[in-house]
């Protein structure tokens, strides 16, 4: 009977922990945070490895998950409760928050060495050199997936290129799908309710099937897209419509539904992949340069580069920026590199200087607009100008 308890028990706190997990993946734009401080994975001692994320709920238990097996301390920083990238990128988990977690989780005290591992994706914002000067602590940037963690761990904590690179698959995209299918489909689902709510089942599925094809299909459609996916939405719910019999309410509803659909799930489908830059405003037209005069093959950018856009020029101590056509725009190897080598130039050739690059981030909209400060770097007074 005991026996039985015990098992009904684990059942349920399986599926508690399934439910929660689909919950924060169906509404994951939204903050999920858990409590900051030193967690121990396994049986970790003094010489155990140190890994830091965010207070992202979601990622915190699937960098647990991924470390099962393996001894190791986890410290999780403050990033407001957002996954670690747009974290960085948006300024709330940046130089100072990994520096005050390892000062105050108590992590000090319990290994004897100082070097620690930061995800791949926290390089857009925290200053692996300036955490050294600040509490001494050696950051390596790991791979950008938890479940690449542990085979990074047993091979010395290199990375392979495929640890490297952000990848934007089936999976992936699916994922992220749902975490705008979920709130879309709820906003239109209100809406019905209070107009008609005969139209509400119709509208959640058209909100549905419109975010898992806009995922699926939309970085591969020509420009203008925006426009073409819109019209074959509007003209897919239309068809939709009119093959079920509905009358001209139902079509108005449909037509103004789709092209509403549209307008939400596209408006921020850069800031949602890691495919493409996530900005709508001067940044589209940035591109990143190498002075080559200043590079001195440190290649701290090709550690971080998510689209790996460099490649290594050992003989000549230097790195080639061979694949520039990738580049994002994430601002991560401006960030890391000791020597200033790298920058950005707008479409008029005026370079945007690093430190306004390691100070100013990107607010909801994609604007590089908020000043998360940059302690050890030269004063920037604004936020670089639009050109």
């Amino acid at each position: 009977m005991s026996g039985g308890a015990t098992q009904l028990r684990a059942r349920a706190a399986r599926l508690r922990e399934l439910l929660r997990e689909a919950l924060q993946a169906a509404f994951r734009l939204v903050p999920w945070p858990t409590e900051p401080g030193l967690r121990a994975v396994g049986a970790p001692g003094p010489f155990s490895p140190v890994i830091v994320t965010g207070n992202y709920d979601l990622t915190v238990r699937r960098v647990m998950r991924a470390l099962r097996g393996v001894d190791a301390w986890l410290v999780v920083a403050p990033s407001n409760g957002i996954n670690v990238w747009c974290a960085a990128s948006g300024g709330m988990f940046t130089t100072h928050q990994v520096v005050t977690a390892l000062k105050t989780c108590g992590i000090e005290d319990r290994v004897k060495h100082r070097r620690a591992i930061l995800p791949q994706l926290a390089a857009t914002g925290v200053q692996a050199r300036e955490v050294a000067r600040r509490c001494g602590w050696r950051l390596r940037f790991g791979p950008v997936y938890a479940q690449d963690l542990p085979r990074y761990l047993a091979g010395d904590q290199k990375k392979t290129d495929a640890m490297r690179r952000v990848r934007f698959g089936v999976a992936e995209r699916l994922e992220m799908a749902a975490a705008w299918a979920a709130p879309a489909a709820l906003v239109v689902a209100a809406g019905a309710a209070l107009v008609k709510p005969a139209f509400a089942p119709g509208l959640v599925a058209l909100a549905v099937i419109l975010a898992t094809t806009c995922f699926l299909v939309y970085d591969r459609i020509p420009e203008p897209r925006r426009l073409l996916f819109g019209v074959a939405a509007v003209a897919a719910a239309l068809a939709g419509v009119a093959l079920a019999g509905g009358e001209t309410p139902a079509l108005l509803t449909a037509a103004a539904g789709g092209a509403a659909l549209t307008a939400l799930l596209t408006f921020d489908y850069s800031g949602s992949t890691p495919t493409e830059g996530g900005s709508h405003f001067e940044e589209r037209s940035w591109h990143i340069v190498l002075d080559r005069e200043r590079c001195r093959g440190v290649y701290s950018c090709w550690e971080v580069c998510p689209e790996a856009c460099f490649e290594k020029r050992p003989n000549l101590h230097t790195v080639d920026l061979a694949h520039d056509g990738r580049c994002i725009r994430c601002g991560a190897c401006v960030v890391q590199c000791p020597m200033d080598a790298l920058a950005f130039e707008d479409a008029e050739g005026r370079r945007v200087e690093p430190d306004a690059i390691r100070r100013f981030k990107l607010n909801l909209l994609g604007r590089r607009a908020v000043d998360a400060g940059s302690p050890g770097a030269g004063a920037v007074a604004e936020p670089p100008e639009a050109p």
